[in-house]
């Protein structure tokens, strides 16, 4: 922005001899009192000057207040953004229910290897096993329940929760597999909770991903017992790719089921108290898999 001084402050008076008793002519009378008159104004424009950089800093200070005031409210405006943006993958998410399966398990999702990693995710489950967005229970047929011994699937949508418990019913899981209907970065477990955790694309459709990331690290045993699987669409490590991803972002969220592309998980994993253990990127880096673990191991 540009001075909020106005007025230019360099406002040199104009030199001249004193003004004689008696004018020698009605022309040097003339100059005599114009020069007089233009002295005065500029006396009355440095005044003026002066009462405006007063105004100014009288609405500077007004403003800082403002500003300071106003940042008091801004944890919880964003709190609120998110809570509101989680109910609305609630309620989207509850109209996708009925036709989510063909785009998530596809011909198309197999060809991008989509469903070869989220396979490999499952695999690695043992133990006591949470999965976040559980969404239908498309991947409850890929658990070994041989090695889990008890599944928790949460999705803050109940049309998708309702699609999974068809499954657990149909697939005699009963007992098995409990379904709870929560916020992915509210999870309500206790510390330490499960040796497992899974996650298959579902962070980049949840608002606060880095907040998930940390609820995860939270419910994770730790002392290297407990492990986190995800599988995520990702930001490419290849730069151009990464901006064209941050650039068709808004597309793809409104048209993708609200999932955003474009999130770097793998540097939000490090914010997160999370330890990125392994990493393997597929379909020029956009999507990957990912073995994590809580940073306190010891």
């Amino acid at each position: 922005r540009g001075s909020l001084g106005g007025g230019d402050k360099k406002n040199p008076i104009a030199r001249r001899s004193p003004r004689s008793d008696r004018c020698s002519s009605e022309r040097v009378c003339e100059r005599d009192h114009d020069a007089s008159t233009s002295s005065t104004r500029r006396r009355d424009s440095g005044s003026g000057d002066a009462e405006d950089e007063g105004a100014v800093s009288r609405r500077r200070a007004a403003v800082a207040m403002a500003v300071a005031s106003s940042s008091l409210l801004v944890p919880s405006l964003r709190s609120s953004a998110v809570e509101a943006s989680s109910e609305r993958i609630a309620r989207d998410y509850d109209k996708y229910s009925a036709n989510y399966d063909p785009l998530e398990v596809g011909e198309l999702a197999k060809a991008a290897q989509l469903s070869d990693l989220r396979a490999l995710a499952v695999s690695k489950a043992s133990g006591r096993t949470l999965e976040i967005g559980i969404g239908t229970g498309i991947n409850l047929d890929l658990y070994d329940f041989a090695k889990v011994s008890e599944l928790t699937g949460l999705d803050i949508s109940q049309g998708m929760l309702d699609k999974s418990l068809e499954r657990v019913q149909a697939g005699g899981l009963d007992g098995k597999v409990r379904l709870v209907r929560g916020d992915a970065a509210n999870l309500p477990f206790e510390d330490g909770a499960f040796d497992t955790v899974v996650v298959t694309y579902a962070l980049c459709v949840i608002p606060d991903a880095e907040a998930s990331l940390r609820e995860v690290a939270r419910v994770l045993k730790k002392g290297g017992k407990g492990k986190g699987y995800l599988v995520e669409h990702i930001a490419s490590d290849f730069k151009p790719l990464a901006s064209y991803q941050s650039f068709i972002s808004p597309f793809i969220a409104t048209f993708g089921k609200g999932c955003d592309p474009s999130k770097d998980i793998p540097s939000a994993v490090g914010k997160s108290g999370l330890q990125l253990m392994d990493i393997d990127r597929r379909v020029g880096g956009t999507v990957a898999f990912m073995q994590v673990q809580p940073d306190n191991i010891g």
